[in-house]
């Protein structure tokens, strides 16, 4: 398994929200996952604070949430800048459930989640062993949810030599965490993978 992207730390500029047209070249790049009206939800993790950008339909301009959460201030005030412990995931759970629970009524109903984050991307895909054959995979719930678990079982073991299988750093942990979280409650059963650029490949 290749290194784990750098998200941006606070203080780095976020990047920039897609464009209209981008994201109608996203949507299509989607193809019959994704309705002309369904809302499309593109999250982030990089940048000093989680991003979610709903498009309600084709031609409608799109809506940016900034939430208040950000891996460095999760990594820092839950994990202590260290790998966590079951306690500390615990008091990461309950931070990041603060943050995310108030969009979930703000989200269309039957909103395809998506990212073209890096640091996600890797992380989902661990999920499923590093490989999907799909153009635009979906990561299930359940796969992040086991990667999760695997999580929860190395900081209840304290392992001293880190498995290539789960994330490898606190930043990680802390990304992994927030992903699973949003996926509970804002309800939504896939993660879909989208390229960083529209013209790439996953």
């Amino acid at each position: 398994m290749s290194g784990i992207p750098r998200s941006p730390a606070p203080g780095d500029r976020p990047a920039q929200p897609p464009s209209l047209a981008t994201l109608q070249q996203l949507r299509t790049q989607l193809g019959t996952a994704l309705s002309p009206d369904q809302a499309l939800a593109l999250f982030a993790v990089e940048g000093p604070v989680c991003t979610l950008l709903v498009s309600d339909r084709d031609t409608s301009a799109p809506v940016l949430h900034h939430l208040p959460l950000g891996l460095q201030l999760l990594t820092q005030r839950s994990f202590q800048q260290r790998m966590p412990t079951p306690a500390q995931l615990e008091t990461g759970i309950m931070e990041v459930e603060d943050a995310v629970m108030p969009l979930a009524r703000l989200l269309p109903a039957h909103t395809l989640l998506a990212t073209r984050d890096p640091l996600l991307r890797h992380l989902a895909l661990q999920a499923v062993g590093g490989h999907a054959p799909d153009l635009v995979p979906a990561i299930t719930r359940e796969a992040i949810e086991a990667l999760f678990e695997r999580l929860v079982a190395q900081s209840s073991r304290h392992y001293s030599h880190q498995d290539p299988d789960r994330p490898q750093d606190p930043r990680a942990a802390a990304a992994l965490l927030v992903l699973r979280e949003i996926l509970h409650h804002w309800q939504c059963t896939h993660l879909w993978l989208l390229p960083d650029s529209v013209d790439a490949a996953p």
